[in-house]
């Protein structure tokens, strides 16, 4: 079969058509100074506007949806999007399953961000703050024996502190990593040896939040500090085939706070 010139170029000429329409976007953004919410041009006027036809600019649009820059419903125009870890969440459960990094490079990252965003936290930290962190805690004590829901406590920690932090890029970070983490922490936890063991996994987290609670930043960040050593010898046994390839993590964040309160109601 031969192919046509025009074929063998088509697809990369669409890719620099779509790419035109998605740079269109950013730039209309940036040029009008525009929040979250404001108002986008819609494909058909974008279509008009660039004499790019509409098939290529829904997939452009489609291609921004997915990346969280924008945000559609149907028969109205798209709306510019709120920041989000959905795309970056992808990207890192790609790099995993496709063994271009290992879960302990993930750890280490997670490490050098969340020692500085504990400090912060501490200085930052409302009286809500200290609640739900004390909850979270709480909420691992209790469940020593159940590692799903004791991961699912322990991630909700981890994304409180980040939160109260008041960096929103620590919190993107730090929440495509915890999604990509799940399957990892839950192994990590059964790795441990004995109820002991994972009892000091708990403790190592209320002193977290008391130094937090206390406004003790040096302190909040040492604790943290400590945190992840413990966890980085737990992990320097674990074999990266023992943890499965991570499936999104098999459930969105929506789902993991969802299971989380029904894991609530039943204790």
């Amino acid at each position: 079969m031969v192919l046509s010139h025009r074929s063998l170029h088509a697809p990369v000429a669409n890719i620099s058509r779509t790419r035109r329409v998605i740079d269109f976007i950013f730039d209309h953004i940036r040029e009008n100074e525009l929040s979250i919410g404001a108002a986008l041009p819609s494909e058909l006027r974008t279509s008009t506007q660039l004499n790019i036809s509409r098939s290529i600019v829904r997939e452009a649009f489609r291609s921004l949806e997915v990346a969280g820059i924008i945000e559609k419903e149907n028969g109205r125009a798209p709306k510019v999007g709120p920041l989000n870890s959905s795309f970056l969440t992808r990207l890192l459960v790609h790099a995993l399953s496709t063994k271009q990094i290992s879960v302990k490079q993930v750890l280490a990252l997670r490490s050098s961000v969340e020692v500085s965003a504990a400090e912060h936290a501490a200085k930052r930290r409302s009286r809500s703050d200290i609640l739900r962190l004390r909850e979270a805690t709480a909420g691992m004590r209790q469940s020593i024996k159940k590692p799903e829901a004791f991961v699912l406590h322990d991630l909700d920690f981890h994304d409180l502190i980040n939160r109260a932090s008041g960096n929103p890029l620590v919190e993107l970070i730090c929440e495509a990593m915890h999604e990509c983490m799940q399957e990892s922490m839950r192994v990590g936890l059964l790795k441990r040896r004995s109820q002991r063991d994972i009892l000091k996994v708990v403790e190592i987290h209320e002193a977290i939040a008391d130094a937090i609670a206390q406004g003790d930043a040096a302190k909040a960040g040492i604790c943290m500090n400590k945190h992840f050593e413990d966890t980085q010898r737990v992990f320097s046994h674990v074999h990266e085939s023992e943890v499965s390839a991570p499936l999104e993590m098999k459930r969105t964040r929506a789902d993991l706070y969802s299971q989380k309160h029904h894991v609530s109601k039943l204790r």
